[in-house]
Parts: structure tokens; C-alpha cells; sequence
């Protein structure tokens, strides 16, 4: 991949002092979030015969082919006709809403509800989609639409330990006259700078919210108000900046007499496009709108241009060029995190304003913002001290109630009612078991008895068998002592005849 036009340097020209500086410098900014999403063509565009010039590589690069060189061209046969650009996301005709809004948008959401300033914006020419990125449809959503979503959602999942206050407001930049959208009749407003520098558009009406529904309400009010007219090159052009900038507020639940307030603050803006008078073809009004537009998009540019020159770092960056950029003024080089998403279009006709956005857009990845957490000190007075005493209570009076109706619909839970049958069972049918084990055991124990009674019955009369057959022994032993030293008498023999037969008679009862 060739490097983009914009990346082009000479190295070594960089001093190490400057090298150094930069270094330094990253440990404590951040750069630009800066994605292109490339609109697919239109079907007039398409029955005109024209053709796809911008082209996703990977999901970071994009291919713009330069349709007006001729590929016939000795001369120039070697000069690429391809222009390439490195950016943190690309997306093609056929991403989806949410794709666009979770990869550039949905990081943001919790460094706004922790106190730091968050900035989103569409750049593009007029008719590239940046309106649609921003607002989408009722069927999809866009990013303003997503993002006040899953703050509130962030905001419910820690509500028991945080109390939120939620401001909104709405308003365009017509003609270099601001206007509020959500108070139309307050006419044209003011912008003011205060002693810290920041700029206010005095005047502005800040509208309370607590739901998601609440500001979705406020936001199709505010849309109806803003100025849009057809064009040559789209029939809903916006002839104005929206910015919609939503300001939370986070309290700890536990009131103290002296307490930090993060305070956090969202920009969604979506710019008005560029646009040429031979194309979009206006005439009188639509053409003096056409070049406020366009005036306030080049003191944008000219802005991003010397916030990325490195060598330019600490020189004057005119801000006063256009009401625009000073209400940008913190977004583009200050205390705020900024996603740029460039809107261009893929069709031949718009070659140049599809090369100058991702001209602006490189170079806008270059600008560093410096981050920090913005806190508000709240010391409360001596007379306020019993308001507090009381929010504790009713906190005490609350954290109870709820621990009661946890513990209350924890015992009469499904869960927790089988868990106690269950229980039961087990205990009867460990009850049953051990009744069985001692029926068996008492079993056991009588047999056993029985068996060691008749075992010392069968040693007795082992004994007794014993000492019969020692004694008819010693009756034999003494009948062949008194054979070898007489002969027999006819009795004698009758006698130990008759005790051999008896010995053995006892002898085969007992077996």
C-alpha cells in the first residue's frame, strides 16, 4: 500500500528536541477517532452510467480511482491512478447502523457518564449520508438515536449507587446565525465567551430529561424545526449544523456536606455538506445558504489543517473565523474525546469531494486533545445539613424496604420453594435409609450372637470327643503292655474286645 497524500515526509528533518516534545505531548492527549463510511450509489446515479470509485480494503484502508486520468496516456502510464488512505475504521455501502455506531460511538458512552466531554460529528459533502449516519430512519436508527439510548441504559445499571441529572439541548447554525430548536420563537441567539474562554450561546434553553422516550420526543421536535431544502444533488438537504449536546451530571446517593460532581458532556453534531453552485445548481436563497455552508466548512478546515501541522503546534489557531468553530473549539483541539466520521461518496461525478473529505479526514488524524476528567466541588451550607440528615433517612427507609421485598420474594420464589421440597424429600428419604441400616445392623447383631453360641457349643463337645479317645487310648495302651508280658485269658480278651467295639460305636455316633 502506497501512503496517503497527506502522510508524506521528509525524515530527518525533525529535530530531537521535537521529537521529544512529541513524545511528551502523546503521554497526555489523545488523537482523533476518525472512520470513512462510503455511501453506495443512488439509482440516478446509477441510470446515468455512473461507476464505484472509492473502495474498502480491510476494514482501515480506502481505494479512491481517479476517473478523469486517461489509462491511454503514454505519458503517464506509470502514474498510479489509485489514491490510498489509512484511517482507525472504514466502512463500505453495506454496513449496518449499528456496525457505525458500536466501532465509533459506543466507547464513549461511559467516559460521558464519568465526567469526561465526548464529540461526534459527520463531515462530508452534501448528499454523501452524513444526516442519515447521525439520524438514520424510524426503522434504523442512527447514532443520536443510539447513543441517548445506551446512556440511559448505563445510567439504570448504576443507579443504585449514583443519582444522574440529565440536560439537553438543541440547535443549528443557519447563515451564521444560531437558532434554538427546541424553543424556535426565542429567535436568533448570541454566542459569548466567558473568562475561561468557553464559548455559550446565550439564551439556549436547557430542557430537563429522565427517559429515553423523553429525549427522543425533543429530538423529532428539534428536527422538524431544522432548515432543509431540495437540492440538484439531494432532495433533502440540510441547509444548517445540528448539535444536539447533552450534559450529565453524576451525585453520589449519599449526600455529604462537601462532594465531587462529574460533570460530562455529549456532542453529537451533524454538519451541513459542502457543495459546488454548477452542481447542486442554486439560485438566490439556496445560493447564499450554499456559500455560508461552505464558508464555515473551510474555517473548519483550515482549523483541522493547523491543529495537524506538528510544526505548528503552539501558533494561533483562529477559531473566530466561524460560529462554528467556536463552538467546536474544545472538540477539535481541547478537553474532549472527538470521533470524526467522514461521509463520501462512491459515485464518479463526486471524485472531488470525495478526495477533499479524505484529504481532511488524514490529516484530522493527526490533531491531539488533551483529556481530563471534569469535576465540580459541591459544598453544601450548614442550614442544608438537615435536607441531607433527611435524604440519608429516606435512603436508610429505602435500602431497607428493598432488602425486605429481596429476602420476601427470595423465600416465596419458585426457586427457593423447590429448593425447600427438595430438602424435605432428601430428609425422609434419609430418615427411611437409616431406619432400614438399623433393622440391618439389630440383624446382624443376632446372628452374629447365634453364631458365636453355637461356636462355643461346638468347642465343648470337641473337648469332651477329646478326652473320651485319650482315655480309650490309655485303656489300649495299657491292654498291649499287659499282652506282651502275659498271654490273655479268654475273658481278658472278651473285655478289650468289647471296649474296642464300644470305642468305636461312640466314635462313629459322634461323627
Amino acid at each position: 500500500m502506497a501512503m496517503a497524500e497527506s502522510h508524506l515526509s521528509v525524515p530527518g528533518n525533525e529535530s530531537e528536541e521535537n521529537k521529544k516534545d512529541e513524545k511528551s505531548t502523546n503521554k497526555d492527549s489523545t488523537s482523533f477517532t476518525v472512520a470513512v463510511r462510503i455511501r453506495p450509489l443512488t439509482d440516478d446515479e446509477l441510470h446515468t452510467g455512473q461507476t464505484k470509485i472509492a473502495h474498502q480494503v480491510e476494514n482501515k484502508f480506502v481505494v479512491l480511482m481517479d476517473p478523469t486520468e486517461d489509462p491511454d496516456d503514454v505519458l503517464r502510464a506509470n502514474r498510479s491512478r489509485e489514491r490510498q488512505y489509512v484511517f482507525d475504521w472504514v466502512f463500505d455501502s453495506n454496513a449496518y447502523q449499528r456496525q457505525v455506531y458500536e466501532q465509533t460511538t459506543k466507547a464513549l458512552i461511559n467516559s460521558v457518564i464519568n465526567g469526561f466531554n465526548a464529540t461526534v460529528f459527520a463531515y462530508g459533502a452534501t448528499g454523501a449520508g452524513k444526516t442519515y449516519t447521525m439520524l438514520g430512519s424510524d426503522h434504523d436508527p442512527g447514532i443520536m438515536v443510539r447513543s441517548i439510548n445506551d446512556l440511559f441504559e448505563a445510567m439504570e445499571k448504576s443507579s443504585d449507587e449514583y443519582k444522574y441529572s440529565v440536560d439537553m439541548s438543541y440547535l443549528e447554525i443557519y447563515n451564521e446565525m444560531i437558532r434554538d430548536l427546541l424553543a424556535p420563537e426565542s429567535g436568533y441567539l448570541d454566542l459569548r465567551e466567558d473568562s475561561k474562554g468557553g464559548c455559550h450561546v446565550a439564551g439556549l434553553s436547557s430542557v430537563s430529561t429522565k427517559s429515553t422516550k423523553e429525549v427522543m420526543r425533543l429530538l423529532m421536535i428539534g428536527n422538524k424545526q431544522r432548515t432543509q431544502e431540495p437540492t440538484a444533488t439531494n432532495p433533502t438537504s440540510s441547509r444548517s449544523h445540528a448539535v444536539l449536546q447533552v450534559t450529565v451530571q453524576q451525585f453520589n446517593r449519599i449526600r455529604l456536606p462537601s462532594e465531587d460532581v462529574n460533570v460530562g458532556k455529549l456532542f453529537l453534531i451533524d454538519l451541513a455538506g459542502s457543495e459546488r453552485g454548477s452542481q447542486s445548481k442554486n439560485r438566490g436563497k439556496r445560493m447564499v445558504e450554499g456559500a455560508h455552508i461552505n464558508r464555515s466548512l473551510l474555517a473548519l478546515g483550515n482549523c483541522i489543517n493547523a491543529l495537524s501541522d506538528r510544526h505548528s503546534r503552539h501558533s494561533y489557531i483562529n477559531y473566530r473565523d466561524s460560529k462554528l468553530t467556536r463552538l467546536l473549539k474544545d472538540s477539535l483541539g481541547g478537553n474532549c474525546k472527538t470521533v470524526m466520521i467522514a461521509n463520501i461518496s462512491s459515485s464518479t461525478n463526486c471524485f472531488e469531494e470525495s478526495r477533499n473529505t479524505l484529504l481532511y479526514a488524514d490529516r484530522a488524524r493527526n490533531i491531539k486533545t488533551k483529556v481530563r476528567r471534569n469535576l465540580t466541588n459541591v459544598s453544601y451550607h450548614i442550614a442544608q445539613y438537615t435536607s441531607i440528615i433527611s435524604d440519608l433517612r429516606n435512603e436508610i427507609v429505602k435500602l431497607k424496604s428493598k432488602l425486605h421485598e429481596h429476602d420476601v420474594r427470595r423465600m416465596h420464589s419458585p426457586a427457593r420453594l423447590i429448593q425447600t421440597v427438595q430438602k424435605e424429600m432428601q430428609s425422609s428419604f434419609l430418615h427411611e435409609e437409616f431406619s432400614q441400616l438399623k433393622d440391618q445392623l439389630v440383624l446382624c447383631f443376632t446372628d452374629q450372637t447365634d453364631l458365636r453360641r453355637s461356636l462355643a457349643d461346638l468347642d465343648a463337645t470337641n473337648m469332651d470327643i477329646s478326652m473320651d479317645i485319650s482315655r480309650h487310648l490309655l485303656t489300649i495302651a495299657d491292654w498291649e503292655q499287659e499282652k506282651t508280658r502275659k498271654p490273655l485269658g479268654r475273658r481278658h480278651c472278651e473285655e478289650i474286645l468289647f471296649t474296642i467295639i464300644n470305642l468305636t460305636v461312640y466314635l462313629s455316633s459322634r461323627n
